[in-house]
């Protein structure tokens, strides 16, 4: 959609009585993120938050996904691309650190599937309410990556023991065990999501825009930092490689043979 200072492609950018809204839009991928997409809804953080009239940010997504993580088939080309710059299409373009540091309130109102870089950018945000059909995951093992996002994210959040067995199988989860250990705020009937996120941005407008943003700041402070650039440890491993053909092949990934 237009905007005066920007035009945007895979995100849907709309402002509705003070409130911001980001809605994922690209449905036939599951919402993965290209680097391109990663870049609009960084812009799209950064004009809100430059927005005196914004007090509130909601980030969603279309049809069955809230998001899904990168874009499997453009990471791969890329780790396969000879320039070594490639990659770092990433790393310039992530919105983690922007979400995170935005003087904004920012809710991610969880449509469907979330996972992987989808569940970071659900966690990164102040608040997550998700659908009851909306299911959650940390699926990069399964390819041979490693988040560097996520400990760091929900360190604090979720209990070691149940980050641990996140991480370590992958599995997916249903929103209402998500909320039960603490990786998300609060689950509701799929018909009452919308009305639900409207209802939480006119329950949070009862307390002060600068309170908000200054409780932010102080809760940044004791949240763990984290490094894109840890990421790529695992994307340059032959693991990676391997992990992202099998799945693009639709078979099981040999990772014995790939490490030697």
């Amino acid at each position: 959609m237009s905007h005066p200072f920007r035009h945007f492609e895979q995100i849907v950018y709309t402002i509705d009585n003070g409130c911001a809204h980001i809605r994922i839009n690209r449905p036939k991928s599951l919402n993965a993120f290209t680097a391109a997409l990663y870049q609009e809804i960084k812009d799209a953080i950064r004009l809100s938050d430059a927005d005196d009239a914004i007090d509130i940010i909601v980030i969603t997504g279309t049809d069955r996904a809230f998001a899904t993580g990168g874009d499997l088939a453009e990471v791969l080309q890329k780790l396969e691309d000879p320039n070594p710059l490639a990659l770092y299409a990433y790393d310039d373009t992530m919105p983690f650190e922007t979400i995170k540091h935005c003087h904004k309130t920012t809710i991610a109102s969880i449509n469907g599937i979330c996972v992987a870089g989808g569940l970071a950018l659900a966690s990164v945000c102040d608040i997550q309410i998700a659908a009851a059909s909306a299911t959650f995951g940390i699926p990069e093992a399964r390819i041979g990556l490693a988040s560097s996002l996520l400990p760091s994210l929900l360190f604090g959040k979720v209990s070691l023991s149940k980050l641990r067995y996140l991480f370590y199988t992958a599995k997916t989860i249903s929103a209402e065990y998500a909320e039960k250990i603490g990786l998300i705020t609060e689950v509701v009937p799929d018909d009452q999501l919308e009305a639900r996120t409207n209802e939480m941005v006119e329950e949070i407008r009862k307390t002060s825009p600068i309170a908000r943003s200054l409780y932010k700041e102080y809760l940044n402070r004791i949240v763990p930092v984290f490094a894109n650039s840890d990421l790529y440890r695992s994307m340059k491993s032959p693991e990676a490689s391997e992990g992202l053909r099998a799945f693009g092949e639709k078979r099981k990934a040999d990772y014995g043979n790939a490490s030697t």
